[in-house]
């Protein structure tokens, strides 16, 4: 899809071309000239936050050191280019995501307080810092953890134990939500009542910044139907000052 296009209809877009590898400047002057400011997310260089590569031809350089939101050389040197990234794009958040087996464990949460607090803060990113966890994390916990760091936690809003209601997550604390959809076990657009959950969760959290990234199956058309649902709830609650006939 043209990126043009993409932006003309939507507001938002998480871009990953940095998870795998560098990217060169001719290709971050690209991203800039499509994509208005404040439109982009960063993925964040996988050097910090796995401790093994994807498949790709030019990965970032790497050691055993990596990973993990640990501290090492290689994790400071693609740290670096991502906050160039940031600043060249104008991007509003960087996301760092966890592996999938990174369990809740007392160290892993010491690991992620030194991350978030030491190297990987708003100040030195120039952006917000959203954390999305592994999947052995509870969403409530995650977001409670982000929190008190002071970033703010991708999950996805429409994942939840059998039997809770879309309210589960109407008491959250934050300063700042990420909601992820990922669609998991489908294979075609988002029902329209889970999207209207989702609309409610949105308006629930109105007086909160909410950033709102698909990652469904049927991304692009989940995303457009969440906006054209929006728009149309926007029109129902308008006031009506026409005279009465």
């Amino acid at each position: 899809m043209e990126r043009e296009r993409y932006f003309r209809e939507l507001s938002y877009l998480e871009l990953s071309a940095l998870f795998a590898g560098p990217l060169k400047p001719s290709a971050l002057a690209k991203w800039s000239e499509a994509a208005p400011k404040g439109s982009l997310g960063l993925v964040a260089p996988w050097v910090l936050t796995q401790r093994t590569p994807p498949t790709s031809t030019r990965p970032w350089p790497h050691d055993a050191t990596v990973g993990e939101m640990r501290d090492s050389a290689p994790a400071r040197a693609a740290f670096a280019e991502l906050c160039t990234a940031v600043a060249t794009l104008g991007a509003t958040c960087a996301i760092f995501r966890s592996p999938a087996n990174h369990s809740p464990s007392a160290a892993n949460r010491d690991q992620l307080r030194w991350f978030f607090t030491e190297l990987a803060t708003a100040e030195a990113l120039g952006c917000m810092p959203v954390w999305q966890p592994g999947g052995l994390w509870n969403s409530r916990s995650a977001v409670k953890l982000a929190t008190e760091l002071g970033i703010a936690c991708a999950f996805d809003p429409l994942v939840r134990d059998p039997g809770e209601p879309p309210e589960i997550h109407y008491d959250l604390e934050a300063p700042a939500l990420y909601f992820r959809l990922e669609g998991l076990g489908r294979t075609g657009t988002i029902r329209s009542e889970k999207l209207e959950d989702l609309a409610a969760l949105l308006e629930h959290y109105e007086d909160l910044p909410v950033t709102v990234a698909f990652a469904s199956p049927a991304r692009w058309a989940d995303a457009r139907n969440l906006k054209k649902l929006l728009a149309d709830e926007a029109v129902v609650d308008e006031p009506d000052d026409s005279e009465p006939t």
